[in-house]
């Protein structure tokens, strides 16, 4: 009897849940205030503390990274013999690419001074959506 009364509360809490989510799926999204109303309403206040948590981690490793790949990098850049050499050491590899002149095509100067050339060598590519977050600590 306790888990049918169980299942028959979890039952109401998520018919609830599936209409308030139903309610702001209908609200007009149009302004920032909405958009930001609405993510408040369907995101958990732990989960956004959670994940700043994690971001600002993230962000220190990333630091961290940094820091030690300029320290290797002035190592190989003091041995130009190195370069396009890939060493390792206990699993960890390092390849090293010296420094280059890279050449490219100025995309917009193209289609400015020749659009039809440039609309000929347009090349379209499909991108996933993605998320993209920011934190301010």
């Amino acid at each position: 009897m306790v888990k049918k009364e169980l299942l028959n509360a979890e039952q109401s809490n998520l018919n609830k849940t599936q209409e308030k989510v139903s309610d702001i799926l209908v609200e007009d999204l149009s302004t920032q205030e909405a958009v930001d109303n609405f993510v408040l309403g369907i995101i958990p206040e732990e989960f956004v503390r959670d994940y700043k948590k994690l971001k600002k981690l993230q962000d220190n490793l990333a630091k961290t990274e940094d820091d030690i790949k300029q320290k290797l990098l002035k190592m190989f850049e003091e041995h130009p013999e190195m370069n396009g050499k890939t060493v390792g050491r206990d699993g960890l590899t390092f390849t090293y690419t010296a420094a280059y002149i890279r050449n490219s095509v100025d995309g917009k100067k193209l289609q400015e001074e020749h659009p039809e050339i440039y609309k000929k060598m347009l090349k379209q590519t499909n991108v996933k959506s993605t998320i993209k977050t920011s934190i301010k600590y």
